[in-house]
């Protein structure tokens, strides 16, 4: 029932970070008129917009940034109004001015640009009434309110987002070694299985953007411990996932740099897929850190272990020597892709 209300909701434009910041807005004006009466509310409000991002972090970011601009904007002001009158010469001035520390001071750009409306704003109104501390007051109170209301109303965890993006790398680099096998076979181009393993790298990139924005969803959340556990996991699963595709990458370049006669080593087969079978046991392992997972896990990496000896044997057997080095090569980034798993499994496990 209640998922259906949001579902309807959203088809009008409606979500959950819209509502956080109308209720936000209504708060940071209830109280502002509440503790500073007579005064101008309506900049609470303004500071809870400007403040209530996705994450707690990044609120708390933008509330900084907000109050550290106002703060030296409303300084610069207030200083040239005492010798300056007001007029298009003293407003370029002041905001060049506030412009020019926050440069200078190699400030955030936001902080620049708060610090130039600042100042703008207490020159024209002047400090009437207490303008300049009503102004700051409210801000102050406007983005304690706008991280509060994020805080209190389920703040944004894209950690699923993050674990499924992975495990998805995780079952693509297996995918890539498959289709060695079937490169192998004489059934793909082996240049296409190439460009693929290449494609990789925005998968990465990917995963590595979802991993930190969960990190960042996660900061300043309280009872969020068991949820920064499973991002700590996914951020070890991403270094492990890089160097896999490394590997992939490199058993492509020295399968390019055999012959088709040679490159169908007999046992090669055998050792991708079973490879291949033990990368996707542990992309299984990102989203579900089972025993039951890690066992399944263990048993694909020592059978694994003996195709590739066995597989290794036979790829060897009479091969042209000016070509062992490459072969060899193969197998040693497939080894290679076994030790990153069994790292990755006792890390799990610890």
């Amino acid at each position: 029932m209640i998922r259906n209300a949001f579902l309807s909701l959203r088809k009008l434009g409606i979500d959950l970070q819209t509502i956080k910041t109308a209720l936000a807005c209504g708060l940071s004006w209830v109280l502002a008129e509440a503790v500073m009466p007579h005064s101008y509310p309506y900049f609470a409000p303004i500071a809870a917009i400007l403040t209530l991002q996705v994450t707690v972090a990044d609120s708390i970011q933008k509330g900084l940034y907000r109050i550290v601009g106002i703060v030296v904007g409303i300084g610069i002001s207030l200083l040239a109004g005492q010798w300056l009158s007001v007029n298009a010469w003293t407003v370029a001035l002041v905001v060049l001015a506030g412009l020019a520390i926050a440069n200078g001071m190699r400030l955030n750009a936001q902080i620049g640009a708060q610090i130039g409306v600042s100042a703008l704003l207490v020159l024209a109104f002047g400090n009437a009434n207490g303008y300049a501390a009503y102004r700051i007051l409210e801000t102050l109170l406007g983005s304690a309110v706008a991280v509060a209301v994020n805080i209190a109303l389920v703040p944004r965890d894209t950690t699923r987002e993050a674990l499924y993006a992975a495990s998805g790398l995780g079952k693509r680099i297996a995918a890539v070694l498959r289709d060695y096998d079937e490169a192998v076979r004489g059934n793909r181009r082996l240049a296409q299985v190439l460009e693929e393993a290449r494609g990789l790298l925005l998968l990465i990139q990917r995963g590595n953007e979802a991993t930190a924005l969960a990190r960042q969803s996660l900061k300043f959340v309280p009872l969020g411990r068991k949820r920064r556990e499973r991002v700590a996991r996914v951020s070890a699963a991403m270094e492990r996932l890089e160097h896999l595709s490394v590997q992939a990458r490199g058993i492509a370049r020295s399968l390019i740099e055999l012959d088709e006669a040679a490159m169908r080593a007999p046992g090669l087969v055998p050792a991708l897929l079973a490879t291949a079978e033990c990368v996707d046991r542990f992309a299984d392992t990102v989203t579900d850190p089972s025993p039951q997972a890690y066992d399944r896990l263990r048993e694909a990496t020592e059978g694994a272990r003996g195709v590739q000896l066995e597989s290794f044997g036979r790829s060897m057997a009479g091969a042209d020597p000016d070509r062992l080095k490459l072969i060899g090569s193969v197998y040693a980034d497939l080894g290679r892709m076994l030790t990153e798993v069994v790292r990755t499994e006792e890390s799990g496990n610890a």
